[in-house]
């Protein structure tokens, strides 16, 4: 059996759910990075915050930023990402339309993040 924790991507409610629909552990306080990863035109990498077992913060370390266009794009779409979590409190997230790459590697790293807070 399998017992590692899939974070469900996709906005589908506030409780942290693995991929069984079985309520996750406690998250506990602390700063927790995910890992970095590349979203085509650079890095992306996510941290998050917990106090009081909530997710209080959100916030990209890395992003593209290299290019016009992608520094456009993630002004855009990076407060979009970074406020839906706190929201929803998961790893839900939507993909921010013209940013799919960088919500795919956001949200890569977010699953991470939140896997380590859980342990």
């Amino acid at each position: 059996m399998n017992h590692t924790k899939s974070w469900v991507i996709g906005l589908s409610g506030a409780a942290i759910l693995s991929a069984s629909g079985v309520k996750a552990a406690t998250l506990h306080d602390g700063a927790y990075d995910g890992g970095t990863y590349d979203a085509y035109f650079g890095p992306v990498q996510v941290e998050i915050m917990i106090k009081g077992g909530k997710v209080v913060s959100s916030k990209a370390l890395q992003w593209p930023s290299h290019r016009r266009t992608s520094v456009s794009i993630n002004n855009s779409a990076l407060p979009i990402l970074e406020r839906e979590v706190v929201k929803t409190q998961n790893a839900n997230v939507h993909t921010v339309s013209g940013a799919t790459l960088t919500c795919e590697a956001y949200a890569s790293s977010l699953a991470d993040a939140f896997n380590q807070a859980s342990k």
